[in-house]
């Protein structure tokens, strides 16, 4: 396992994302550009102490369910992501579960640009990938949880 390698991978990639991009508050200046170790963790379902560690390159070897939840995470491409398992030493990384739950950032620019109306974005079965700050006002501090899905919302 190339541990350097996979600790810049992972530093690089977590630098490159804008939170305002994910739905995530904005409100207190950043020091550095981009996710914070705890929001990245936070969005992986994992322990901040390990993504630490492995972007620090003194973690073990993580698993392929770690990984996954990694690339889902960072918003990895598929060339990424199968790059990521190479550097994690899994040569054939499973299928991606799912589909891309990705925002574009002209459609998070738009979320920015409609301060007065609550807009929501949501993928094809009603999960919420992106909101802005009216619509989190409006629908409940619930929005920002992964599990947050509007259909589900709805019925119960």
């Amino acid at each position: 396992m190339a541990r350097q390698e996979l600790a810049r991978f992972l530093r690089d990639r977590r630098t490159a994302l804008r939170p305002h991009e994910l739905g995530l508050a904005t409100g207190a200046p950043r020091r550095t550009p981009g996710l914070r170790r705890e929001e990245v963790a936070e969005l992986a379902h994992m322990s901040v102490d390990y993504y630490v560690r492995l972007e620090q390159a003194r973690g073990p070897r993580p698993s392929p369910r770690i990984l996954d939840a990694l690339a889902r995470a960072l918003r990895l491409t598929p060339a990424e992501r199968s790059h990521l398992f190479r550097l994690a030493g899994t040569t054939a990384p499973p299928p991606a579960t799912g589909a891309v739950r990705r925002v574009r950032p002209h459609v998070a620019r738009m979320l920015q640009r409609l301060p007065e109306t609550g807009a929501i974005v949501t993928d094809a079965a009603y999960g919420v990938v992106a909101f802005n700050p009216l619509a989190q006002a409006l629908l409940g501090g619930d929005l920002g949880q992964g599990a947050a899905n509007l259909a589900r919302r709805r019925f119960l």
